[in-house]
């Protein structure tokens, strides 16, 4: 504890209010989700709310799996962006077990290969590998 912060809020320099970063990439932040698992995030803004407390404006970048639309909201405005990575990551673990993953999904670690759209349809039609329940690949 530094200034009577706990140390990520001493790890990000003071603001009277909501700061926002503009004009270049925002700064990585570790995030803790509700199950434990830690992911990387982007910081937006933060601000301290009437008990001295940090609320921060994060963004996370999630398989399409977990995010689900709200009635009633408009997502018109949403920007679109196709680019990026595209294909299959196959997961690899001892004993030949092996998960077959969307090549943008956030949960593979360890011993990664690519595999081609026919590798992996191939390799969970024989039992060889599952799909990650998370991003849900469909090859």
């Amino acid at each position: 504890m530094r200034n009577g912060r706990s140390a990520p809020e001493a790890a990000i320099p003071d603001a009277a209010t909501i700061e926002h970063v503009t004009g270049h990439l925002a700064p990585r932040v570790t995030v803790t989700l509700p199950g434990g698992r830690v992911t990387e995030g982007r910081l937006h803004a933060r601000r301290r709310d009437a008990d001295g407390r940090w609320q921060y404006q994060v963004t996370v970048e999630l398989p399409s799996g977990l995010v689900h639309p709200i009635a009633g909201e408009d997502y018109s405005q949403v920007v679109t962006d196709r680019a990026g990575a595209t294909g299959w990551v196959l997961q690899t673990f001892p004993a030949g077990h092996a998960v077959v993953h969307e090549a943008g999904c956030w949960v593979p670690s360890g011993h990664l290969g690519a595999a081609s759209r026919e590798q992996a349809a191939d390799l969970i039609a024989r039992g060889r590998a599952e799909p990650c329940d998370v991003c849900k690949p469909e090859p």
